[in-house]
């Protein structure tokens, strides 16, 4: 029987006998392999237009996409819970939570099961609903927040936090201003408001294409694009806040004060300017309960320099099994879920 291989090759690479797998390439060289992208994140997708190989997204993806000019050819839909027969290999897609169109894969082979979940979120949203488990033999598990460090508060606590500090800085006549992720955590903030208050939310041009999106598949979001003149009027007001990218910088600082809105906020608090800790990813708590629900024999981390190893060595500790990172052994087999390296 042939080995069911798993490896770190420029993306996460499963092959059985003669068939390859590739998700999220990060290089070229997969051409003559079928690849699978688990959401628009640049990070993970920003290659797949460049292979002259067949790709596989959901259509949402594929939508947001085109929104970063990522015109990929060669491409055809997958649905939650479609099942893409490649050779042996069956790959099956699942909800990921992260953000609009997010996939994590189960790819079953004669050998065993391998789940890779690309970046996930493992609690329901404002917007999207949380991640499934998936029961494997091996797990490839994103690392992005993958230490005790990254304990995430809760989402409906910190929207409450970000809306009394909107409230107090209107009082003052200032404008609040949130910078984010324009896919994903800016949607959050968006939803949050709309649900908690009856303030206006303006949006950066760049979030407003990506709500759009959002808005065609369902999700309801409440704004301003900011090129209109009704935002110029609610801004000039002082009576609404403003959602831009984290890399914009926007106006006066003595009209407007921002706050940052990241996972990555635990380590700015005492940095002195305002930040919000929420996130589209798992936190390490989440990180450690998907594995418990997926009770794999061997856990991968990947997708993380800063914390696949640290990662790996508490899932290896408290669930007594194999964790390591993905990418430190180039080439590794694994027969019966049981590894040899060559």
């Amino acid at each position: 029987m042939a080995p069911l291989r798993v490896e770190w090759n420029g993306g996460v690479s499963v092959s059985y006998g003669d068939t390859r797998v590739v998700f999220d390439p990060q290089k070229r060289g997969h051409e003559s392999s079928r690849v699978f992208i688990t959401h628009a994140h640049l990070d993970h997708a920003g290659v797949s237009n460049r292979l002259n190989s067949e790709k596989h997204s959901t259509k949402e993806t594929m939508d947001l996409l085109m929104i970063y000019r990522r015109r990929i050819s060669w491409w055809k839909p997958i649905s939650y819970r479609e099942k893409i027969r490649v050779g042996d290999l069956e790959v099956v897609a699942h909800n990921a939570g992260h953000v609009l169109g997010s996939s994590l894969y189960e790819i079953v082979s004669p050998e065993g099961t391998v789940v890779y979940t690309g970046d996930f979120q493992f609690r329901d949203t404002f917007t999207l609903k949380a991640a499934e488990a998936v029961p494997c033999d091996i797990l490839i598990l994103e690392a992005t927040f993958g230490s005790p460090s990254f304990i995430f508060p809760d989402r409906e606590d910190v929207a409450s936090k970000m809306v009394q500090w909107a409230l107090s800085l209107l009082k003052r006549g200032k404008t609040p201003t949130f910078r984010a992720d324009s896919l994903g955590n800016a949607q959050e903030i968006i939803r949050a408001f709309n649900i908690l208050t009856d303030i206006p939310v303006v949006v950066h041009p760049t979030i407003e294409k990506i709500n759009k999106i959002y808005q065609a598949y369902g999700c309801r979001l409440e704004f301003l694009s900011l090129r209109c003149e009704e935002a110029e009027e609610v801004l000039s007001s002082g009576g609404g806040i403003l959602v831009t990218p984290k890399a914009v910088k926007f106006g006066n600082p003595s009209r407007f004060e921002t706050a940052f809105v990241s996972g990555w906020a635990l380590w700015f608090r005492s940095r002195g300017s305002a930040s919000f800790a929420l996130s589209d990813h798992a936190d390490f708590q989440q990180l450690m309960e998907f594995v418990e629900e997926c009770e794999p024999k061997t856990v991968l981390t990947c997708f993380s320099e800063k914390f696949d190893r640290t990662l790996a060595n508490h899932v290896a500790r408290k669930f007594k099994i194999e964790a390591r990172p993905l990418n430190l052994i180039k080439s590794e087999i694994y027969i019966n879920s049981k590894p040899s390296y060559s």
